[in-house]
């Protein structure tokens, strides 16, 4: 064997382990890329049922939010001021799930639905109607058409909040 040969093999097998390396740190950044995603998902849910739970996690809170969710025009300026943050809070929320459902991130479809549906329920409110029509102009563009355009849909398919939620009606 010559050294040209070897010369040559050693090449091959320098090749070789390069692809391999560029393969496998392909790879890596894939399975990187999935973790952050479905982290991101998980934060963007925890997020949306979090601020879910805070808005009604004491009775103050709960009665505050009834009463912006049936009289938001009516409210005193204080009262207005913490419902406002948090329909703000949930909207800020709500807008991470659906970004993420539409990016193609959030995969599951039921848990999408559900958070939308929850959403929705609390605008189609009475008080939370009044609340998205003066406040719309607030959350992003494309998730205020977005809103706006499922608000109008004829056969949307959800109940608002104070007739269908038990606590809301008092039952």
């Amino acid at each position: 064997m010559n050294w040209e040969a070897i010369g040559a093999i050693a090449e091959v097998i320098g090749v070789v382990a390069v692809i391999a390396t560029v393969v496998y740190l392909s790879m890596q950044i894939k399975q990187s890329n999935r973790q952050q995603s479905a982290e991101a998902v998980k934060n963007a849910v925890k997020e949306f049922v979090d601020t879910y739970a805070a808005v009604t996690s004491d009775e103050k809170a709960a009665e505050n939010f009834i009463e912006g969710l049936n009289r938001f025009g009516d409210l005193d300026r204080t009262t207005r001021a913490v419902f406002q943050s948090k329909m703000q809070l949930l909207t800020n929320g709500y807008y991470q799930v659906w970004t993420l459902y539409k990016s193609g991130m959030l995969l599951d479809e039921p848990l999408y639905r559900k958070s939308e549906c929850l959403y929705l329920s609390f605008v189609l409110a009475p008080g939370g109607r009044q609340w998205w029509e003066s406040m719309k102009h607030l959350p992003p563009e494309t998730l205020a058409i977005h809103i706006d355009g499922r608000l109008n849909e004829p056969n949307l398919g959800v109940t608002p909040a104070n007739e269908d939620l038990d606590w809301f009606r008092g039952e």
